[in-house]
């Protein structure tokens, strides 16, 4: 996988990839930026959520399962200091369907243990948390293990 970025002015960026689709990064106008597009955090947050998200339901689809409805909302949690990086994410979904609360359950841990490209690719030390709603049913926030050893009979993990 390649990316060409292109400098368009100040701090817009392009960038395209092998699939031939563009996308434009900017920052804010304290940073030299126009605000005008996403920046390079947002950008990998909507990654790792997007990434997790079709997980989520091919895995649920794979149970024969249907969802009527489906959100996931990703929050970051940053350092305070630079270069900002991110201690946290906390996955929240809202869904409607079929699946029982296990298998909704089981397909998160599922994408972002084992499956998410992205958000595996993430250092370890980020701390994944994860929570969903469904059928108008809260379920607590729980850990999705992370720490190397967890890994470390995975094959993806030499």
């Amino acid at each position: 996988m390649k990316v060409n970025l292109v400098r368009v002015k100040s701090r817009t960026l392009l960038a395209k990839s092998d699939s031939n689709h563009w996308i434009t990064f900017d920052t804010g106008e304290k940073a030299g930026g126009f605000n005008g597009a996403s920046s390079p955090s947002e950008t990998m947050l909507m990654a790792a959520s997007s990434c997790t998200a079709m997980d989520q339901l091919y895995i649920i689809e794979k149970n024969r399962k249907q969802l009527t409805r489906y959100e996931l909302f990703v929050e970051g949690i940053r350092a305070e200091t630079h270069p900002k990086i991110f201690r946290e994410l906390h996955f929240n979904a809202v869904a409607e369907g079929d699946p029982t609360p296990e298998q909704f359950k089981r397909a998160m841990e599922l994408s972002l243990s084992k499956y998410c490209s992205v958000s595996l690719s993430l250092d370890r030390s980020i701390r994944f948390f994860a929570k969903f709603t469904l059928n108008g049913v809260e379920e607590p926030e729980w850990e999705i293990p992370r720490s190397v050893e967890f890994y470390k009979d995975s094959e993806f993990i030499k």
